[in-house]
């Protein structure tokens, strides 16, 4: 009887009063809740190149891109399977890159086939004087590169560089995001299209953010609106304590941020930072592959969900 009574009278309240329920529904924060911890098949710790996710099912798969140190000579390529949790290695293979460090490496869907093609953004030491894009192909096992090219951005490196379609044209376009020594005095975005083989810029903009480097910077379709956002993960130096996602909206051209959070994450700096829709629930999870100074000996998964 008094839960009957206690329903009605919260039934009673939302009527009078629905804000009060948003108010604090609105408060709940994402990033508090830990859905995923786990060791990996990889020993660690293992620096020698960029670690990240790339969709699959149940989970995404954790990837390696280990550039130097390799047993090939090559840059190599390794996957662990989400489904395995993370216990099996469903690829390693050397691949058609000699191996180098001078720029930033994505595995990322480039000719459209639904597999991740090995993306080499080079920013410096360029044959061209240029930055360069260098794809080389899953289908091939990643042994014929089906683009070289030179862009329309001098070598550079004053942030991060990023491979996406941010048009949604169905080409991968060239993003910079420019985090010091930029012309507005804050932090920038710059775009390259992929349809001009990178030679035309369709965005050149400065942002709500000041130049700062204490964490990552990532372009995602955050809210879900169709266009790309500006995401910035703050490991270090944090007001709140604790890691930080703060975002700035692609739809107020990256003026307006639409999150700014702490997270159940101390800060650390052993390992790489992601956004990423870990679990397929249609909202970007915070993915922290540990790499240095873990509890397993191995690296490690560590997801907070992005639901409130």
């Amino acid at each position: 009887m008094e839960t009957f009574r206690l329903h009605n009278v919260l039934s009673s309240l939302y009527i009078l009063f629905p804000f009060i329920f948003l108010a604090n529904s609105a408060h709940a924060a994402p990033y508090q809740t830990r859905i995923h911890e786990t060791g990996s098949t990889f020993g660690a710790p293992d620096p020698y190149g960029p670690w990240q996710m790339i969709p699959s099912n149940p989970t995404e798969d954790l990837t390696y891109i280990k550039t130097t140190n390799t047993g090939t000579g090559r840059v190599e390529v390794h996957i662990a399977s989400g489904s395995s949790g993370f216990r099996t290695r469903t690829l390693e293979v050397g691949t058609t890159f000699v191996s180098e460090d001078n720029g930033t490496w994505q595995l990322i869907d480039a000719d459209g086939d639904g597999r991740p093609d090995l993306v080499y953004i080079k920013t410096r030491n360029t044959g061209t004087g240029r930055v360069e894009v260098h794809i080389a192909s899953a289908s091939s096992n990643y042994q014929t590169r089906i683009l070289q090219t030179g862009t329309t951005f001098y070598p550079e490196d004053n942030g991060f560089w990023q491979m996406a379609d941010f048009d949604h044209d169905g080409k991968l376009d060239l993003i910079y995001i420019k985090t010091r020594n930029t012309g507005t005095g804050k932090v920038e975005v710059h775009v390259a299209s992929g349809a001009s083989n990178y030679q035309k810029r369709i965005q050149d903009v400065g942002t709500t953010f000041y130049p700062e480097d204490n964490g990552v910077w990532q372009m995602v379709d955050f809210d879900r609106d169709g266009k790309l956002d500006l995401a910035y993960i703050k490991t270090q130096n944090t007001e709140t304590g604790k890691v930080e996602v703060h975002v700035a909206s692609g739809s107020s051209t990256y003026n307006t941020r639409v999150q700014e959070v702490g997270t159940t994450f101390y800060p650390e700096i052993n390992g790489f930072w992601e956004l990423s829709d870990f679990n397929h629930d249609g909202v970007l999870d915070l993915v922290y592959i540990k790499t240095q100074n873990t509890g397993t000996g191995s690296v490690e998964v560590h997801v907070a969900s992005g639901k409130s």
